[in-house]
């Protein structure tokens, strides 16, 4: 009886062990596939025509200025390197993830970017 426990409690521990890997690469694909949307090169509409450049590395260009960027509590914050701030914008991705429309949080300003 004690041997059966003994291979019973190590079989059950092998399970465990070989599933706990399981639940965080869901979380990793959730979180890369909605950074993925952002990654590349947006074109703001008219008449500002703004360039907005996102990199897979946290950083990105706002027409020459330099920034980082990252995905907290579901809001794009954006830190201006130059400038030393931070904003905080609500996003939504229309029309099959090729238009992003940006809409800081404290001002409620909302821009409209097309991916190049």
């Amino acid at each position: 009886m004690k041997k059966m426990l003994i291979i019973f409690g190590m079989a059950v521990l092998f399970i465990v062990v070989g599933l706990t890997g399981c639940f965080d690469s869901n979380n990793d694909n959730e979180r890369n596939s909605e950074l993925d949307r952002f990654v590349g090169t947006w074109i703001g509409a008219a008449p500002n025509e703004i360039t907005f450049t996102f990199f897979y590395d946290g950083t990105g260009n706002y027409s020459g200025s330099p920034t980082e960027w990252k995905i907290k509590d579901g809001k794009l914050e954006i830190y201006w390197l130059d400038r030393e701030i931070t904003q905080i914008y609500d996003f939504e991705f229309l029309e099959n993830n090729e238009i992003l429309t940006l809409t800081e949080v404290a001002s409620g300003y909302a821009e409209i970017y097309t991916k190049q």
